[in-house]
């Protein structure tokens, strides 16, 4: 929670995840990515665990892979997460979906294609993303759902 990975294929990166959002950046060319656990939407001008925040999750991300040796160019993006688990009945203060807003809103920013997401709802769920295929299973109770 709260944090950032990046590795290479063939590793599985797997978080838990409620109103948080999971935001998988994937480099389509050398099979590298980075995935972050994020709290909440604005930082405010907190240093401190930039994983924890959309707005600076996603500049360390890029700033993680490009060290890496990812290219730019062939990054790919996909969200997971951002469930209603509050039962806050305005959507304009429901955690969850001011992290899926302010993550797309970054992503088209950085011109970062968003190829397919698993989001909204009020139900946890646990996410795997293969950074072979580039491919996030996502798993609800017991159950796979969804390959995105």
């Amino acid at each position: 929670m709260a944090g950032i990975v990046a590795s290479t294929a063939p590793t599985v990166l797997e978080t838990l995840l409620g109103s948080c959002v999971g935001i998988a950046l994937w480099c389509q060319e050398t099979r590298q990515g980075a995935l972050a656990h994020v709290m909440l939407s604005e930082s405010q001008g907190c240093t401190k665990q930039p994983g924890r925040f959309v707005d600076s999750a996603i500049p360390v991300m890029l700033d993680d892979l490009a060290k890496s040796g990812a290219r730019r160019r062939a990054l790919v993006a996909k969200l997971c997460g951002g469930a209603n688990m509050f039962k806050i009945s305005s959507p304009t203060q429901e955690v969850g979906r001011k992290n899926i807003d302010k993550s797309i809103k970054l992503l088209r920013e950085q011109k970062i294609p968003i190829l397919a997401n698993h989001v909204g709802g009020s139900t946890g769920r646990v996410i795997y993303f293969d950074l072979e295929s580039g491919s996030i299973r996502v798993k609800i109770g017991q159950e796979f759902v969804a390959t995105i």
